[in-house]
């Protein structure tokens, strides 16, 4: 994987929501980088990921401190979604689109491609329901952040980092790193977020 890529999706996954994990969901005392684990393909483009990567730059060390220092990825992930025309003109996700730019890169017999189909359909659906939220959190952005200051549709953020969390949870067991640092990677995410590895 591309490092600028790598570091990018790290931070990304590691910034999903641990809401609603189970209280068994505690810290994993990890001394293997789950992705190790399973090598999932790259989905996005990498020119287009690297160009937004450059455009809004994210702390990773920030990142690994915790999530009170989170970086905001919204404005990354709505570049990426912006470039590849998964944002229609009104800002609306384009399903067909979005089916199309996570799985164009994908042969017709990949193992990768009902796992990616899944991934998007469970996260589309997850995203719909958050509608309301999303768009609140965009006019409580607009009224606190200086004039000038671009806000961002967290949205973006959660649909790059719900497709990929979830396609990495559901890695095809035959293409699954049979460690036993990774075989109890997978009993955890049996329960919990994938989220809940970054704590």
């Amino acid at each position: 994987m591309n490092p600028i890529v790598g570091k990018v999706f790290l931070v990304l996954c590691g910034s999903l929501l641990v809401a609603g994990a189970p209280n068994t969901c505690g810290k994993l005392d990890l001394k293997t980088d789950p992705f190790t684990c399973c090598t999932i393909p790259k989905l996005l483009d990498v020119t287009i990921v690297s160009s937004c990567f450059e455009k809004f730059p994210i702390d990773k060390d920030a990142a690994d401190k915790g999530a009170a220092s989170m970086p905001k990825t919204e404005c990354m992930s709505e570049c990426i979604l912006n470039s590849t025309g998964i944002y229609n003109r009104r800002g609306d996700v384009d399903e067909k689109k979005l089916n199309s730019v996570f799985t164009d890169s994908l042969p017709a017999n990949s193992p990768w491609l009902n796992v990616v189909r899944k991934a998007i359909k469970e996260c589309t659906a997850k995203a719909d329901k958050k509608d309301k939220e999303f768009q609140k959190n965009v006019a409580d952005q607009k009224k606190t952040t200086p004039k000038g200051t671009q806000v961002c549709n967290p949205e973006a953020s959660f649909l790059v980092d719900c497709i990929h969390t979830t396609v990495f949870s559901d890695c095809p067991t035959n293409l699954r790193s049979t460690s036993t640092e990774c075989d109890a990677i997978w009993n955890f995410l049996k329960n919990c977020p994938f989220s809940a590895l970054r704590q």
